[in-house]
């Protein structure tokens, strides 16, 4: 099995508050990514919903994260529990931007029975 089908990704969707899609991606980008790669997650795509900044409107972001393994996964996580600059930007300063936020751990339906033996 090549890397690819073995990576995981981890998928924040996150839904801006009216008229805050663009201000919300700059702070996730400036706040949260920079500890996100510094924890090993490579990030792979940036999408918005509709395709443009509503003024007035809600966003849906998507941010599309990639990590080589499910270790590398439990590693970035605890990595995060103990960051308390992770902790301040979720509980203190995104609130003022998100409506709803889900994240999501998914793997290729393909590598699932090879990760079950990890």
């Amino acid at each position: 099995m090549s890397v690819e089908q073995n990576a995981i990704y981890v998928i924040d969707e996150l839904v801006a508050r009216p008229g805050q899609g663009k201000a919300l991606h700059d702070a996730y980008m400036q706040r949260y990514a920079p500890g996100a790669r510094e924890r090993g997650m490579v990030l792979a795509h940036r999408l918005v919903e509709p395709a443009m900044w509503l003024p007035e409107g809600v966003n849906r972001l998507l941010f599309i994260w990639t990590q080589p393994d499910v270790g590398a996964v439990w590693g970035a996580k605890q990595r995060a529990r103990l960051d308390p600059d992770v902790d301040r930007w979720w509980q203190e300063e995104a609130p003022a931007l998100v409506e709803t936020r889900q994240r999501y751990t998914l793997a290729e339906a393909e590598a699932l029975g090879e990760l079950d033996n990890v």
